[in-house]
Order: structure tokens, then C-alpha cells, then sequence
């Protein structure tokens, strides 16, 4: 997906007001290793990182209806995010499990601990539907972590193809954004950002 985002963004000839940089990081499941590695060691300068869009695991097992983006009350990012999804005709939701603490669980929160406004977004299950439930618990208890989560599973692909669309859609919105997203003067992860020393 990320390849063919910025192969798309090369191609338009857009030019934007802001870089866009696209990491691969690894050893997310041995303990975020590799976006600890970049956030301590940028490969531009670290003031010049404005945003982390995190795109693990966006899950395109079913049609993309509704999107779940964690940190949506977060920051601004957050209300770009909104914006991008409403556009192409989606909802919204923040996360449906916040007991889970999936916020801080993936790559987004090595970005997080030096400040960055951060997200992530994946496909979301439309509320009540029961078929659409059963297919996410059944992705997560036989494909999630086991050799099954292969290219060879079912994926609606008219969903991963929206899903970057979104993706594409904010990464334009931030990069020519005149302003830099900044944390909401309520959220828990602004201290981040208003003491970096102090993590």
C-alpha cells in the first residue's frame, strides 16, 4: 500500500507544501525495535516530523463502510483524518476498544513519546452486524500471528483501495497544510509534546 501511495503521489506531479516520508519499520512485535530505532535516529531532521500515519494492519477482510481511527480525539490529525474518510462517503469511529489500549500497542507510539501528533486507521465492522463480527474474530483467533496470514486469504480489495485513497487523500491534506497538527489541549499525550525531556 505504501508503495503504490507514493508511487500514485510521483505520478500526479503534485508538488506539496511538505516532504512525505515513507518509513518500513520492522520488529514491531518484539517491541516497536524498529520505529524506536527511527524516532531516536531520523533520517531528516526530527523538528521537520510533523505527523505519523500509521497503516499496520488496516485490515481490508470486508467492504469499507466505516473507519476506525485511533487517536481520532487525539489531535487535529485526527479531525484531517475525519475529513478525508467523510469525504469519500465513510464513517467514523474512534476506537470501539479502548480498554485494549491499541493506541499505544503499534509504531504509532514511538512517534507519540517525541511529540508527534500520531494515528492509525483500519477497517471497521459496521456496529450490530453480526456476520461482519464473526469474520474479525475469526480473522484474529485462526489468521492473527499464525502461518495462515498468508496471500492467500480473502481480501476485498474494492476496501484496501478505498482505505488508501483515505490514507493518500490526508497525507496531501497534511503536507499541504499551512499549520503543523497539533495535540487537542485535553489529550493525555500532549505532556509529550510539552516536556520531551522528561521521556
Amino acid at each position: 500500500m505504501l508503495l503504490d501511495v507514493a508511487a500514485s503521489l510521483r505520478k500526479s506531479g503534485n508538488s506539496l507544501k511538505r516532504s512525505l516520508l515513507f518509513v518500513f519499520v520492522t520488529g514491531e512485535e518484539k517491541g516497536l525495535l524498529g520505529s524506536r530505532y527511527f524516532t531516536a535516529y531520523p533520517t531528516v531532521e526530527a523538528k521537520a516530523i510533523v505527523a505519523d500515519i500509521n497503516v499496520d494492519m488496516f485490515l481490508p477482510i470486508l467492504p469499507l463502510k466505516r473507519l476506525t481511527v485511533l487517536g481520532l480525539a487525539e489531535s487535529d490529525l485526527g479531525d484531517d483524518a475525519r475529513q478525508a474518510a467523510e469525504a469519500l462517503g465513510l464513517a467514523v469511529q474512534s476506537d470501539p476498544q479502548p480498554e485494549r489500549n491499541l493506541f499505544i500497542r503499534s509504531d504509532q507510539y514511538n512517534f507519540i513519546r517525541h511529540g508527534i501528533p500520531s494515528l492509525a486507521m483500519g477497517v471497521a465492522p459496521e456496529p450490530g452486524n453480526a456476520e461482519q463480527a464473526k469474520i474479525f474474530k475469526d480473522w484474529l483467533t485462526h489468521r492473527y500471528h499464525a502461518p495462515s496470514d498468508d496471500l492467500d486469504q480473502p481480501v476485498e480489495l474494492s476496501a484496501a483501495g478505498l482505505y488508501e485513497e483515505v490514507v493518500r487523500s490526508l497525507m496531501i491534506s497534511v503536507a499541504d497544510s499551512g499549520h503543523r497538527p497539533q495535540w487537542k489541549p485535553d489529550s493525555f499525550f500532549r505532556r509529550y509534546a510539552d516536556h520531551p525531556s522528561m521521556y
